[in-house]
């Protein structure tokens, strides 16, 4: 950088543009340490929205793909909504005439960019495996991180076989309710990236595998917990960040879909919940909104992008899996449910 430029006074400095001096600033972790002083009366309004909007830019994930700007431009985050009672404070539906030829084409792309990633890692491993009846699915190192989850019985294949219900038909085999620690042990390897005990799993011909994705008895905590929540804290905070209001004053925070993500993801009392996990290790290390009690995203746009980036893998492992499985993931469904719940 040329020395006239880090010693430039405040009014040459403003004659370049944002984003010059935002790549002067990016370079510096520590703003006291700029080669030249920024009078921060007249700057901080100005360079602070900047700088911001430019960060909250670059936590989208995939923009270069995924129309996440198109998608913002179909809802408005709007306080104290008055034609609501009680009024409410969220993001609402903007009712533009081509609003469902939009989202028709954001489900679209999104369904496409998580099977595209989902194929690109299959690839990564053999077409098939062989179907062993005993031994070990995972590292005892693994099993010494997750003891509430992880054990010696369902580390070996065999416990999985054994637990196996057939009824009167032994081709009609299948998990059920009472499996819900064998569904927490796979939401533990998709999120652990353990894809070929996995893959290998859903083509055994003695597991299956598949059953254990929806289990309910009145609420459900199958694998497909795993997509649900990532689904929903993935398009939620990148929609955010394209409506720019992850922001101490930008109101996400009083949002009820974000205190609802919060909630399922990391408070709520669940039966097998071993989906949360991810969620827990980032929300739960971040300072509190005194007013919500509420995870501020908005101090560290770098681990938020990394929060983001890390629920995007959980979609298209699991969507590997269940593909796998010779089930459909069934997104343009899953995709739309996340729509509807984010229009308040």
């Amino acid at each position: 950088m040329p020395a006239r430029i880090l010693n430039a006074s405040l009014n040459t400095v403003a004659n370049y543009s944002a984003g010059l001096v935002l790549s002067i600033v990016a370079a510096h972790s520590d703003i006291s340490s700029l080669p030249f002083k920024l009078d921060l009366d007249i700057w901080t309004c100005s360079f602070s929205s900047t700088f911001t909007g430019k960060l909250l830019h670059d936590t989208m994930h995939q923009e270069h793909t995924i129309p996440w700007n198109t998608l913002a431009s179909n809802f408005k985050f709007c306080r104290d909504n008055p034609h609501f009672t009680p009024r409410r404070t969220g993001l609402f539906p903007r009712n533009l005439p081509n609003q469902a030829q939009t989202l028709n084409h954001f489900v679209r792309v999104l369904q496409t960019t998580i099977t595209t990633f989902s194929d690109t890692e299959r690839a990564k491993y053999p077409a098939s495996f062989d179907a062993p009846t005993s031994g070990k699915l995972f590292s005892d190192e693994l099993r010494a991180r997750y003891p509430e989850f992880l054990d010696e019985k369902n580390q070996r294949i065999e416990h999985w076989i054994e637990r196996v219900l057939a009824y009167e038909d032994p081709h009609n085999i299948q998990y059920w309710t009472n499996h819900g620690d064998l569904a927490d042990v796979v939401k533990i390897l998709i999120d652990e990236n353990q894809m070929q005990p996995l893959l290998m799993l859903a083509r055994h011909p003695q597991v299956p595998l598949g059953t254990l994705c929806h289990l309910s008895w009145g609420h459900h905590f199958g694998f497909s917990r795993v997509m649900e929540s990532a689904l929903l804290a993935y398009v939620l905070l990148n929609l955010f960040a394209a409506l720019d209001i992850l922001r101490d004053d930008g109101g996400y925070l009083e949002t009820g879909i974000y205190r609802y993500m919060v909630r399922t993801s990391t408070e709520e009392d669940m039966d097998y919940p071993a989906q949360q996990l991810p969620h827990c290790a980032y929300l739960n290390a971040l300072p509190e909104d005194p007013a919500t009690g509420l995870p501020e995203v908005h101090h560290d746009f770098a681990g938020l992008k990394q929060y983001v980036k890390t629920m995007f893998a959980l979609l298209y492992r699991y969507d590997m899996v269940v593909r796998e499985c010779g089930r459909d993931p069934e997104w343009e469904s899953e995709i739309r449910t996340v729509l509807s719940m984010i229009s308040e």
